[in-house]
């Protein structure tokens, strides 16, 4: 994890492939709602981590799904096709069974 993603709380989760979250004071947007752009950055850096090289994005769709309450976040990535110079991957947030949000994000491949 980058040092953004850790000082925001996100932590690799106990499943492989999976990011967790605990939704703080902060975070939150209205009572017991978290704020859009922390699912979107969820749901953004599980895409990037199932690229497995080092990407920024070029482009961001985000669905939000569902109301995310202040209640642990699970968030797991899917490559969609990958080229020499982008990949499209996903991104989906989930609160128990239940998706909250859903990104697909055009990375741009950088570095060697």
């Amino acid at each position: 994890m980058t040092d953004f993603n850790s000082q925001l709380g996100m932590r690799l989760g106990s499943e492989p492939g999976t990011i967790e979250f605990e939704p703080r004071e902060e975070h939150l947007i209205a009572p017991d709602t978290v704020h859009f752009a922390v699912l979107t950055t969820l749901a953004e850096v599980s895409a990037a981590g199932a690229v497995g090289a080092p990407v920024v994005p070029a482009a961001v769709t985000v669905n939000l799904m569902s109301r995310a309450r202040a209640e642990l976040l699970v968030a797991r990535g899917r490559v969609l096709k990958s080229g020499r110079t982008l990949a499209v991957a996903e991104g989906e947030v989930f609160q128990g069974d239940r998706m909250v949000a859903k990104a697909t994000v055009t990375f741009a491949r950088i570095g060697g």
